[in-house]
Order: structure tokens, then C-alpha cells, then sequence
């Protein structure tokens, strides 16, 4: 396979996951309960950071982030100057994100709840707003609210709390 083979593939799959993760989350989050969205004033290389700084003093372990319109910029090449970026996204970034003491805890309960993670938060910015960040995670608790453990949705409702809090706690002013 050559490089440009190989770049058309990852770039298309790179538009397809911004493009479920993104494209559909902005207009479906208010409405959907497994997202938690939060919107926030401010630049968003500083917003970013604040996130991170925020769950790092909370305890939690940054794994990987990934600059999501960047990797797909850098392949608009593939998908054609008007197509690459049709709902006017600005910056998107992933920050992944994992606490020992909730891996420890649930790995001693239920190993399915493993896929847990990870956690990952999305900052994105638009095109139209560019001061405007949105911040987005999907809530543990929802992933857990229909286990039949007698501990899930009380461990999911204390993940949803503390990613939250610490989030928040990283871009409040």
C-alpha cells in the first residue's frame, strides 16, 4: 500500500469519527442524557489546558489527546477543499483520561466495567464562535444505569461528579 492509499484511508476514517463524534453530539447533546455539555468563554488552547489542569488536580491521569481537526486538516487534501469541514468546526480535541483509584474499584467488582477507561472529554470550538468552547464527556452513570449490579449506578453517579467537578474546577475563572 502506498502512502497516499494509506493517507486517504486514515484521513476518511478520521472524518467519519469526528464526524459521529462531533457533528451529531453538537446538535443531539441537549437532548441527550448521555452526555454531560458544558459551555465556557475563553480561548481554547487556555481552555484546553484548564481542562487538563482541572482533572490533574483532581487525580486523574492525562493518557492521550488527540487534535482532531488538526489530523483531519492536514488530509483535507483527500476529502476536497469544500468538503473536508461542512459544519464549520474550529478546533476539536480529545483528552483522555484515567483514575487508578476508580480502576482499582471497579475492577474489583465487575472487569466489564473496565471499558469505562479512559474517560474522554472533547473540547471543540466553531467556526462562528470561536470564543466559545464546548466541553462534552459522556456520563458514566448512564453507561451503568441498567447494570444489574447493586453497585453500579452509585459508582456511576460518583464518576459523573468527579470529572464534572473537576472539569468545572479547571475553567472556572
Amino acid at each position: 500500500m502506498n502512502i497516499t492509499a494509506y493517507q486517504r484511508i486514515v484521513g476518511a476514517l478520521l472524518l467519519v469519527f469526528l464526524s459521529l463524534t462531533v457533528g451529531s453530539l453538537y446538535v443531539q447533546a441537549a437532548e441527550n442524557p448521555a452526555f454531560w455539555k458544558y459551555k465556557v468563554k475563553g480561548d481554547f488552547a487556555t481552555v484546553l489546558s484548564d481542562i487538563k489542569s482541572g482533572l490533574e488536580a483532581d487525580q486523574f491521569l492525562i493518557t492521550g489527546e488527540e487534535n482532531l481537526s488538526k489530523g483531519l486538516e492536514n488530509n483535507k487534501q483527500i476529502f476536497g477543499e469544500d468538503k473536508w469541514n461542512t459544519i464549520g468546526f474550529g478546533n476539536v480535541t480529545a483528552v483522555h483520561f484515567c483514575s487508578m483509584v476508580f480502576n482499582q474499584e471497579v475492577f474489583n467488582i465487575n472487569m466489564d466495567w473496565s471499558i469505562l477507561c479512559p474517560f474522554k472529554v472533547v473540547a471543540y470550538t466553531m467556526k462562528a464562535v470561536p470564543q466559545e468552547v464546548t466541553i462534552l464527556t459522556v456520563r458514566p452513570s448512564y453507561l451503568l444505569k441498567k447494570d444489574r449490579h447493586k453497585k453500579a449506578k452509585k459508582i456511576g453517579k460518583r464518576m459523573d461528579q468527579r470529572i464534572i467537578n473537576a472539569i468545572k474546577a479547571g475553567v472556572s475563572p
